[in-house]
């Protein structure tokens, strides 16, 4: 019996020496600066304005970002023809090779009202997304923004 126990033990030594951990390194990125002070900049491109009706419109406009301390930066959004004109602050990080940033917190910081995120990739694309109600003319409209610009 003796000689079993052993021979078994012996079996599953010698299959513990063929087992191997797999390579599960993350890919790790280096960044030359801080995420508000790397995702600076004016991003210009097209607002997509969808109604409650379902209505589309499309406007020309930019966002802005600004540092404004450690992981924080100021957001301005600006699309004249949407009457959209508010700047509010938000986290921002570093995400893969861009940033990712929000602001989940209807507070006085937030003058855009609701709640928002966006991201940018690595080439200095920007996209950003968030419903808002906006009155116009005697009727408040419930507006899907969506926003798509470049650095």
């Amino acid at each position: 019996m003796k000689k079993f126990i052993y021979s078994v033990i012996a079996v599953l030594a010698l299959g513990c020496t063929f087992v191997a951990c797999g390579d599960d390194d993350d890919p790790s990125y280096s960044f030359s600066s801080s995420a508000e002070q790397g995702s600076a900049g004016t991003y210009t491109g097209e607002w997509t304005r969808t109604s409650d009706d379902g209505t589309v419109e499309t406007f020309a406009g930019t966002i802005t970002l600004a540092a404004a301390g450690t992981n924080a930066t100021d957001v301005t959004f600006s699309c004249p023809d949407a009457s959209l004109d508010a700047t509010s602050i938000a986290n921002v990080f570093h995400a893969n090779n861009g940033y990712q940033f929000f602001n989940q917190t209807v507070s006085d910081a937030n003058k855009l009202g609701v709640a928002f995120s966006g991201r940018i990739d690595e080439a200095g694309n920007m996209t950003t997304n968030f419903t808002r109600s906006q009155r116009v003319g005697r009727k408040n409209y419930e507006f899907k923004y969506e926003f798509k610009g470049k650095k």
